[in-house]
């Protein structure tokens, strides 16, 4: 192997930290560490760099949980980059700043540090600051911030700068967090389809680094829609996107948490409480605040199951600690619905619910319906337990999500009351009304002659998100062509207008 030849120390460094580079973008994040550590300690290498590789190590240690360290790094280089004018360091450096703060909970101070980072790489010359995709970063925290008007925006203009600088690595990534973004706004066909073409993206090019969260995404959109075939499948997928990083990686809650669902799902509540209480032990050791919220709350459902009190209490102290800190709905309803259910009080679940009614993230909302509805069923009080109730089952409908919406109907059942007759109104699988409306769109607009490109730019998505749309379209209508599609189209137009 090349790294076992003997070498001029110059070349030894470089090619270190070019394989280190290599490896982080695959995943294999120690390996990645350990061979920017090495290059980086060579005293050939000048200050900037030092830095850089510093930059980059800073990054990976973030990536593995080690904040204190990442931070240490990252503050190092920055300084050291801002000095010498290395406005891509200085990029990475800040970016990574921002995520630990992230991943502390502070995110208004997050968001300050990556809004700087950004106009920082604005004012770069040619842009070069965006040579590392700082809009990544940007996105995620306004997603957590329940902002994503804005956090669309600043996904979708970092990945038009990225292909206009040539820099193709993030892209994938890019479009993991508009799907993330997409399957908390309960936009669940359009995440797939972002989720499908950074899959496609990420073989071609190499970069792995955020797949564990597209398909952990993936298993949790087929978990609620009572596919648990293709949950395991995406949840093997996700673990084995894990297993590159080692023991830890501050993005393992989206490998636990759908095969703890699964688990459950599965009759096996208590490995599933295992895996959920192993991944929160190792985010409170690791000072990974932000996970709290996200997984709070089955992590409490569970632990109440198996008569765990003391595992729920302390959870729910936990996630109401980052709340106190934080104004934002998601964070907020999630410390009043874990609270909630340890004190099986209704009263605090319907707070909950009026707390996720002002963000933007339905699931969550439904399930705090949920939750409130049984309890003020459990009291007696069935009127007000039918009205949650039927809003979950509204929004559970809405999503798709089948094995939820089966489970709170099975909760209004037990209360003596009917479902009424509407029932699950599921899209078909095959057929015109089978697409979405975004397919909808796509089919129209390739109608008019547009390109995928073309239609990306119309609807501000990646072609190969356009691409992705089209197969679906193609399969669901047993086509193959685009001449076929706008042949049926028209005709469909036609006979409407008649």
């Amino acid at each position: 192997m090349m790294l076992s030849r003997p070498r001029d120390p110059d070349v030894d460094a470089a090619v270190r930290i070019c394989f280190g580079h290599a490896l982080l973008a695959q995943g294999q994040v120690h390996e990645g560490l350990r061979e920017l550590e090495r290059g980086g300690a060579s005293p050939m290498l000048s200050s900037a760099d030092q830095a850089a590789t510093q930059a980059w190590a800073g990054f990976a240690r973030f990536s593995l949980g080690d904040l204190g360290g990442a931070l240490a790094a990252a503050e190092q280089a920055r300084s050291v980059a801002a000095s010498a004018g290395d406005h891509v360091t200085t990029s990475i450096a800040m970016a990574t700043q921002a995520r630990i703060l992230e991943s502390r909970g502070q995110l208004q101070d997050a968001l300050q540090v990556i809004e700087n980072a950004a106009q920082l790489a604005d004012e770069s010359p040619g842009g070069i600051g965006h040579r590392y995709p700082v809009q990544v970063s940007r996105g995620h925290i306004l997603i957590e911030l329940d902002r994503p008007g804005e956090a669309r925006a600043a996904l979708r203009a970092g990945m038009r700068i990225s292909e206009e600088l040539g820099v193709r690595w993030p892209l994938a990534s890019y479009q993991v967090f508009l799907a993330l973004l997409e399957f908390m706004t309960g936009q669940w066909d359009d995440a797939i389809a972002e989720l499908e073409a950074s899959i496609e993206l990420a073989e071609e090019t190499g970069e792995t680094y955020s797949q564990v969260c597209a398909h952990g995404v993936l298993s949790l959109v087929s978990l609620h829609r009572n596919d648990l075939t293709q949950a395991r499948q995406t949840a093997d997928a996700a673990a084995k996107d894990l297993a590159n990083w080692g023991s830890f990686s501050h993005s393992m809650a989206w490998a636990a948490w759908p095969r703890a669902l699964i688990m459950e799902a599965d009759g096996e509540p208590g490995e599933a409480l295992a895996t959920l209480a192993d991944t929160w032990d190792r985010c409170l050791s690791s000072g990974i605040v932000l996970q709290y919220p996200a997984i709070g709350a089955d992590l409490v459902r569970l632990a109440l199951a198996a008569g765990d009190t003391g595992r729920a209490r302390d959870t729910s102290a936990a996630v109401t600690q980052v709340a106190s800190g934080s104004e934002v709905p998601w964070i907020t309803g999630a410390a009043l619905r874990c609270r909630g259910l340890v004190e099986d009080d209704a009263e605090i679940l319907q707070a909950a619910a009026d707390v996720y009614a002002d963000g933007s993230r339905p699931l969550y909302l439904a399930l705090a319906c949920e939750d409130a509805g049984a309890a003020f069923a459990r009291q007696g009080r069935r009127d007000r337990g039918r009205q949650l109730l039927d809003r979950a089952i509204g929004i559970y409908e809405r999503l798709g999500a089948a094995r939820d919406h089966a489970r709170a109907a099975a909760v209004l059942r037990g209360t003596g009351q009917r479902l009424g007759q509407r029932g699950p109104r599921s899209r078909p699988q095959f057929g015109w009304p089978s697409l979405t409306p975004t397919e909808h769109i796509v089919a129209d607009l390739v109608t008019e002659g547009l390109s995928n490109p073309q239609i990306g730019e119309r609807l501000y998505i990646s072609h190969r998100t356009v691409q992705t749309h089209l197969a679906h379209v193609f399969t669901k209508l047993d086509m193959s062509s685009r001449v076929q599609l706008a042949a049926e189209v028209t005709r469909r137009q036609a006979r409407q207008a008649g």
